[in-house]
């Protein structure tokens, strides 16, 4: 059996133990709902409390080229006292992608008409968390959608000089064939290591993670690409949203960046939290929870 088949068949066990999960007082579904590019996969956590179901609701947007997976287990400690919507970008994890290379406002559009037909919107408005790509994704919901988002957490803000976003777009790996994204990951596997050794996070999470994150194939890269291209108009985008923002920076590699952001934002909120890293979505849950309920109740 080839290195590709292997991973493939421990992918495909990965992704159907993929059960419910129970947080300390929410059970986490997933389901999917309609969009313009078929089905959009979520994760949900509902609180056993009702008068917790009445809290606002939190929607979660993961990074590229991950999944809703790597929030963890902040999924059921937010979900222990409001709901919790975390959503795969469409063409990542279980949801239906384009054809083409996206923008970061085809994929606002998308998860917008996902939460629309979900049952949300000006009556019944959320709370988002982006991270990375799910920050842009983010700021471009709470601009077209100020009255259905009511407050936006922000995580990661990739706010960089023009050089710098040229050169990031000129080093993205590309690949014509399923055979050639497999030699990239292969011979990038042992870094992707090393981030699961620094990050501290467990290695069946950990493992999760990197196999959900192989889906998408050759269109591994189109998050990227959304991203970096939008990252040209951050500066103008940015002050367009209204809403409080609170800017949770992670040693994440772009927490200077976060931090510099934080001017461009009419009502910000900084939560600096320098010895944690991504994996803390894993390890550090209450502590992120802490500083989350406390902007957004």
């Amino acid at each position: 059996m080839t290195f590709i088949q292997k991973l493939l068949c421990v992918a495909g066990v990965t992704f159907a133990s993929l059960g419910h999960a129970h947080g300390a007082d929410a059970v986490i579904k997933r389901g999917y709902v309609e969009n313009r590019y078929g089905q959009l996969h979520y994760q949900m956590a509902v609180p056993a409390d009702a008068k917790a179901k009445q809290r606002t609701p939190l929607v979660m947007f993961h990074q590229t080229a991950n999944t809703s997976l790597e929030f963890g287990k902040l999924i059921p400690e937010m979900g222990r006292d409001r709901t919790v919507i975390a959503i795969d970008t469409p063409g990542y994890g279980g949801s239906d992608g384009p054809k083409e290379v996206p923008t970061i406002t085809d994929y606002m559009t998308a998860v917008n008409e996902g939460l629309k037909n979900l049952g949300y919107g000006t009556n019944k408005p959320v709370d988002i968390l982006g991270l990375h790509t799910g920050a842009f994704t983010g700021i471009e919901l709470a601009i077209a959608e100020p009255k259905m988002v009511r407050k936006a957490v922000l995580v990661g803000v990739w706010l960089v000089s023009e050089e710098t976003r040229l050169r990031a777009i000129s080093r993205l790996p590309r690949y014509k064939t399923s055979v050639e994204f497999f030699d990239w990951f292969a011979a990038n596997l042992s870094r992707l290591q090393k981030t699961q050794l620094a990050q501290n996070a467990g290695d069946t999470d950990w493992g999760l993670v990197i196999a959900d994150s192989l889906r998408p194939l050759i269109k591994r890269e189109y998050g990227h690409d959304a991203a970096f291209s939008y990252a040209a108009k951050l500066r103008e985008r940015a002050p367009m949203v209204t809403q409080p923002v609170l800017l949770l920076a992670l040693n994440d590699g772009i927490r200077q960046s976060t931090l510099d952001s934080k001017p461009l934002f009419k009502k910000p909120t900084l939560a600096d939290f320098p010895n944690l890293q991504e994996g803390a979505f894993f390890t550090a849950a209450p502590e992120l929870g802490v500083s989350l309920r406390k902007f957004l109740d």
